[in-house]
């Protein structure tokens, strides 16, 4: 991977100093960005000598030396044959720009695997296609073919699936004064995709922060494996979550949707900074160029009043907790207070505060105040007639020294939001080596992102371990002499886990099913048995609350007559009567095997209405009683397992342990495809908690 970002030779394969050439393009940027390795153009009709100054081959053997990367930016339909070309003549890592593989259709789709072949054959290694490929600000490599400027170096590196994201972001990182390390644009990613980019942007000493721009993400266990090994904040903008994202994607990077509610659980795992809007790229990164924020109490601070209001709404809706600096902090500003008629608190309104080198001091206070773990300051440089009076002064002063002097000596984060004519704070944006943020709101959102990192990385040591009471080898038994969809009997591989269910037993008469139940204990609850009746409910095959024999009898026989309405060619196999549980709140645990972030369990409210409410959460198999808290929190039935309207609390530590169960069960056997575990009763009476019933899907 070395050589791709750091190539001591290239090879342009189509070279040409025709006007309308292309990759003549791409030796301009060479030049332009000051490559200083060995450059060869290549063309097969070997009609010139030279172009701008690089000398011609007519093909790859004819090179003096083998190039560390040869850039091949030509029709599709040759690029098989350069490869095996370039694979023949010893070259390991090729660029690819060119499009019309997978993304264009069946002939596409063939050129794809074509390419594929020929590189596996050779032993080749290549970006793209469909890609701009790959530049570096260190050494001067951009390979891109739109005419470009170099960025300003940096510590931001970007893993894009779209060349055109990439470059657009460019122009923002410029006129943001934030630098770029490295770029890879990876198109159809047919070989190198982001996983592989992102574990060596993760080694990379100059990268220290990294985006990726992703409309799919087919190696997803992978990719959050990868960054929960990083220790660098890793920020995703993920396309294409829509219907109408997904047919622009397919035409687009040939990519297949993922569920977003999946990718979400996982980037949450790995510590991944999901965002939503493209400029967040640019706020984040921002952060990331202060020192961390260690905790939650934050000072807010503005001459202008309503931008303290502002943001304190802005802070309690991201999680911050104000800051108390102390009485003897507000005491010292009291002296310098003009008329008197601002109580002085967090937030701080500084706008009675006339004497500016006071700003200053107040920079140093806060910022080395214990109680305080970081700070943001809003005002402005507006564009106003030049003179000696106050509010110039207030306006027109350069705090920056105080600011970066204070921030570097406490080691704390203090975010700066500045306003004025647009041209001025571009100016003052360059000429800093600070960050200065656009909004109030987006500095905010940038902070409480930076500070959720740093916390998470902190606590990430939750270590997954197997429960107890688990027969790995008897659950393996079970699930290797049956496929496909299982109804009941799940309940026997539950039981090998140490997963409650409540005390049952089959009956495929009428006779037996009275005999069943007495020996049960009234009051049971009698399901119906058939592979052609998986929701039971819907057939009639569910009768509860059976207290006596005639009532035994007679559910026998309506749960039978109810399965012939519903399906008149249902198989009828019997009857199972199970124990009636306490009370309690019905929820439901699910489970399905994703085929790019693998098992995965859902849980949330259940009973009958679960697909009305939808209250539902997601972890990645297996899990941590940890994960799954955090989890559990963010449903709104939590708040009803907690006991409501005096009901008592549900045994919430027993549903977790169940979750965590089923969780290891997914991860080790991913021959179950689908699982449905509803209800889950969590009994009220704090006993814990028991599966009523069960629905599996298993493929061998």
């Amino acid at each position: 991977m070395e050589k791709l970002f750091y190539p001591d030779s290239i090879g342009i394969y189509g070279l040409s100093s025709k006007v309308e050439n292309i990759p003549r393009l791409i030796l301009e940027n060479l030049i332009r960005w000051g490559y200083g390795g060995r450059i060869f153009g290549i063309h097969p009709s070997g009609e010139e000598l030279h172009v701008n100054g690089i000398k011609m081959y007519r093909r790859v053997e004819e090179l003096p030396d083998v190039p560390d990367l040869v850039v091949a930016l030509i029709p599709a339909r040759f690029v098989p044959s350069v490869i095996e070309e370039c694979g023949k003549a010893g070259v390991s890592w090729m660029a690819i720009p060119s499009g019309g593989f997978n993304e264009f259709g069946e002939e596409g789709k063939k050129l794809a695997e074509l390419a594929v072949a020929n590189a596996r054959k050779y032993g080749v290694r290549f970006m793209g296609p469909n890609a701009l490929t790959v530049a570096n600000t260190a050494n001067g490599l951009c390979i891109p073919f739109v005419p470009s400027y170099s960025p300003p170096q940096g510590g931001f590196s970007l893993i894009t699936q779209s060349g055109g994201v990439g470059l657009m972001l460019w122009n923002l990182m410029s006129d943001e004064n934030v630098g770029l390390a490295k770029f890879a644009s990876i198109g159809n990613k047919l070989d190198v995709d982001e996983v592989e980019i992102l574990e060596y942007f993760g080694r990379d000493p100059e990268t220290r922060v990294i985006g990726m721009y992703l409309e799919s993400i087919p190696r997803g266990r992978e990719l959050i494996e990868a960054a929960s090994r990083i220790n660098k904040p890793v920020i995703i903008l993920k396309a294409n979550t829509s219907e109408a994202g997904r047919r622009a994607a397919m035409s687009h990077t040939a990519a297949l949707s993922n569920n977003d509610s999946i990718v979400s659980s996982g980037f949450e795992r790995a510590g991944i900074i999901r965002i939503y809007n493209y400029a967040d790229f640019i706020s984040v990164a921002k952060a990331f160029e202060m020192p961390p924020m260690m905790g939650n109490r934050i000072m807010v601070m503005s001459p202008a009043g309503g931008f303290t209001v502002m943001m304190a709404d802005f802070c309690e809706k991201n999680g911050f907790e104000f800051a108390d600096p102390g009485q003897e902090f507000y005491d010292g500003l009291q002296k310098f207070s003009n008329a008197g008629v601002i109580k002085f608190s967090n937030p701080l309104d500084m706008g009675d505060i006339y004497d500016i080198d006071m700003y200053k001091h107040i920079f140093f206070s806060v910022m080395h105040n214990e109680e305080v773990d970081g700070a943001i300051f809003v005002s402005q440089w507006p564009h106003m007639p030049r003179g000696d009076d106050v509010f110039y002064r207030m306006f027109h002063t350069d705090l920056s020294n105080e600011a970066i002097g204070s921030i570097l000596s406490s080691g704390k984060p203090m975010g700066t939001c500045l306003f004025g004519l647009s041209k001025t704070i571009s100016m003052i944006k360059q000429s800093l080596n600070m960050p200065i943020f656009n909004t109030p709101e987006e500095m905010i959102t940038a902070l409480r992102r930076q500070r959720d990192f740093y916390a998470h990385k902190s606590r990430c040591g939750n270590e997954i371990r197997i429960p107890a009471g688990v027969d790995h080898r008897a659950a393996e038994s079970w699930i290797q002499e049956r496929n496909g969809e299982i109804g009941e009997d799940a309940l026997e591989l539950l039981g090998l886990y140490g997963i409650p269910t409540a005390p049952s037993s089959v009956a495929v008469t009428a006779e037996e099913a009275v005999n069943a139940a007495g020996k049960l204990g009234y009051p049971v609850v009698m399901k119906v048995i058939s592979p052609d009746a998986l929701h039971k409910s819907d057939a009639g095959g569910v009768i509860i609350g059976i207290n006596n024999k005639i009532e035994t009898i007679d559910a026998f026989n309506a749960i039978r007559e109810n399965l012939s309405h519903y399906n008149g060619k249902a198989r009828f196999d019997g009857v199972r009567i199970m124990q009636m549980a306490g009370d309690g709140y019905d929820m439901f645990i699910g489970g399905n095997y994703d085929e790019s972030f693998g098992p995965v369990a859902f849980f949330g409210l259940g009973g009958i209405y679960i697909e009305v409410f939808r209250d539902v959460q997601n972890i990645l198999c297996p899990s941590c009683r940890e994960e799954i808290m955090e989890k559990l929190k963010c449903l709104k039935s939590h708040a009803i397992l907690q006991g409501t309207r005096g009901r008592s609390a549900g045994n919430i530590p027993a549903y977790v342990d169940l979750i965590e169960r089923v969780s290891h069960l997914l991860a080790r056997f991913p021959q179950i495809r689908e699982m449905d575990l509803n209800p889950v009763r969590v009994l009220s009476d704090g006993s814990g908690v028991v599966v009523l019933d069960a629905r599996i899907r298993i493929e061998q």
